[in-house]
């Protein structure tokens, strides 16, 4: 059984003062059940909330020109130039979640990845491409590709995110920097989603409810929707304990 798991899932599985959730982590480490983390919560969630303005005021790209020759199907061919993330300015993780993760990687679980996002960067902690998901499913991107805008579609998603201010919002502008905070989270929840569908998962855990958070893709409707649409199957931590029984 595939069990994607939300950050405020697998943190609490993976403290070591919680002993409730450790038949979660005996089900992880010996296999009977497979965990997945989306690299969006380190991508996006990582970043303290009162840092998130400055840090998303734009998108941290690097361009690279390295005239190098690289060899594809068997033919050279000269690489001019390079863009991705500048993975350097990510702050990193704080460290109670990078010693939690480091626990989670040691039981078993991998990572999914998110969108593509060029402007978006890594921590250090997840560079490595042996701690992500292998799968050679050929249809898996364009199927995150397709639910990512249906998320956004609905006003949820990364779409929260652009509402809020997106990579334009800034200390002292005119906004809420609360509710921009809540609109990163946001986002990182409908990047988990959009990968959970690609890499079809089984069950997608997860405490949020989204009771306070107003339009979420964690709301009642969207949740509904989502089961209808592309069957995502929830649980909470307590129902994925009884699943997993005694």
């Amino acid at each position: 059984m595939k069990i994607t798991f939300d950050s405020n899932s697998w943190e609490k599985v993976f403290d070591p003062l919680d002993h409730d959730c450790a038949p979660v982590r005996a089900a992880l480490s010996s296999g009977r059940i497979t965990g997945f983390i989306c690299d969006a919560g380190f991508r996006i969630e990582a970043i303290r909330k009162r840092e998130r303005a400055a840090y998303f005021a734009e998108p941290a790209m690097e361009v690279q020109f390295p005239f190098s020759t690289v060899i594809k199907n068997g033919k050279p061919y000269v690489q001019i130039m390079s863009v991705g993330p500048k993975n350097e300015v990510h702050p990193g993780l704080p460290e109670v979640q990078a010693f939690k993760l480091k626990s989670a990687l040691a039981a078993g679980v991998r990572l999914m990845r998110g969108g593509a996002w060029l402007g978006l960067p890594s921590p250090v902690d997840i560079l490595d491409p042996a701690l992500f998901v292998q799968t050679s499913d050929p249809e898996g991107e364009q199927r995150q590709i397709d639910a990512a805008a249906r998320i956004e579609g609905r006003g949820v998603g990364k779409a929260a995110f652009d509402a809020a201010g997106g990579w334009n919002a800034q200390p002292g502008a005119s906004y809420n920097e609360k509710v921009f905070a809540k609109a990163c989270a946001e986002w990182a929840d409908g990047e988990l989603v959009a990968s959970h569908i690609a890499y079809r998962n089984d069950l997608l855990c997860t405490n949020d409810l989204a009771r306070a958070a107003g339009k979420s893709i964690f709301d009642a409707t969207n949740r509904a929707w989502l089961t209808t649409e592309f069957g995502v199957q929830f649980v909470t931590l307590a129902e994925l304990l009884k699943l997993l029984g005694p």
